[in-house]
């Protein structure tokens, strides 16, 4: 599996990211063509700087215009000629920011108006991250971030002085799976910053990886520990630690039990209910429930809320192996009609298997039966067109 790590050990900026991601996935031109793309009223430089020792890049931003609508943002994105893909990222890191500010101020996110980050350089910084970080999501890449350190001190913003972090960055943390520690000097994690990494990150990484790749994007700070933000790009092996949550029910009825392990399955890796035959031969069901080991707990709570049972077996199991994979989407022609197909593929195996929802969808509109769908979308595989 192909890892990206951002290591925000003394935080993390909206400038630091793109700056890690130079030379890796972007350059001078591309900055170049987001600015002129959306027309931005900003100057900028990249620069070669020492922090602490470490030589590292920096993009340094001149913005010219102070602040926007919530609304003339995403209109301003949605109508450049940016890719879709990185225009609809974008308007939800905004949509983010935006949520976050509307809880601190009690108002409505839609009506907000944007100051500090809805500048033309937070908008520079949030579009030329997304670009970047689509590319190495292209690659195979998954995105993590380590604990990211988030200062101390007071910062001064256009609603008076706030304390660090500010209230709009423990909002946006709330709903992402980043995780925080408090100290540091100054403000080290900014609101624009923490919506990208909430964005794209799926948490802390946690398990062996062969670092491959290493780019440091230096922030504008002079502070004790260097003011760096470091991209780590590498590798690890195909498999993980997961834990299997188990427990024997016989007083629940079939709707029940159905519902709990619909409940359980959607908010883990697995679930799944076993006809067994319990103590003192009585008939009960054995409901499983696969999840990550570091929520074993978490899970085995949940299980037994759901169920009523007073107690659970957490067994856990190492190593299990994963096929590395993928998802990608193809248009697939069937009689006349175009279709949006869904692939799983498995780079281990050499499979590769359309997700049974778009066939499903496919056979109820063309009225053929699903087995028939399957043999038409084997046959037409090779020669779709890959989006």
């Amino acid at each position: 599996m192909k890892v990206g790590i951002f290591d925000a050990f003394n935080g993390a900026s909206g400038d630091m990211i793109i700056s890690a991601m130079l030379d890796l996935t972007l350059t001078e031109e591309d900055l170049r063509e987001v600015r002129d793309l959306l027309d931005l009223n900003i100057n900028f430089r990249i620069e070669e700087v020492k922090k602490g020792g470490i030589s590292a890049k920096r993009v340094v931003v001149q913005e010219l215009k102070t602040e926007r609508s919530f609304s003339e943002v995403m209109k301003l994105i949605e109508s450049s000629k940016l890719d879709q893909g990185i225009k609809e990222d974008a308007k939800r890191i905004f949509e983010r920011i935006a949520i976050a500010e509307g809880k601190v101020h009690g108002r409505d996110y839609r009506e907000a108006v944007f100051h500090e980050i809805g500048s033309d350089d937070a908008i520079f910084d949030v579009v030329c991250s997304a670009k970047g970080i689509r590319r190495l999501m292209s690659e195979g890449y998954r995105l993590f971030a380590s604990p990211i350190r988030l200062g101390s001190g007071f910062v001064e913003t256009s609603h008076g002085k706030y304390p660090v972090p500010a209230p709009a960055v423990l909002e946006i943390l709330k709903g992402s799976k980043l995780e925080v520690t408090f100290g540091g000097e100054k403000e080290l994690l900014t609101p624009t910053a923490s919506a990208i990494l909430a964005h794209y990150c799926e948490g802390v990484f946690k398990y062996p990886l062969k670092v491959e790749k290493v780019s440091y994007g230096a922030g504008s700070y002079e502070t004790e520990v260097p003011n760096v933000l470091r991209l780590i790009l590498g590798f690890s092996e195909i498999s993980d630690s997961i834990a299997v949550i188990e427990t024997l029910v016989d007083d629940l009825s079939g709707e029940e039990i159905g519902y709990a392990v619909e409940k359980l399955r959607a908010e883990n890796l697995d679930a799944i209910a076993i006809p067994v035959i319990a103590k003192k031969s009585r008939p009960a069901i054995k409901i499983e429930v696969l999840t990550k080991l570091e929520n074993a707990e978490e899970t085995a709570v949940q299980l037994m809320r759901e169920t009523g049972s007073l107690g659970v077996r957490i067994i856990p199991i190492y190593h299990r192996m994963i096929a590395e994979r993928a998802m990608e989407e193809r248009e697939i022609e069937i009689f006349g009609k175009k279709f949006k197909v869904r692939f799983k593929i498995s780079k281990l195996l050499g499979t590769t298997k359309p997700e049974f929802e778009d066939v499903a969808k496919i056979a109820k509109e063309l009225n053929l039966p699903i087995y028939k769908v399957y043999k038409l979308l084997e046959g037409s595989n090779a020669n779709s067109k890959r989006e």
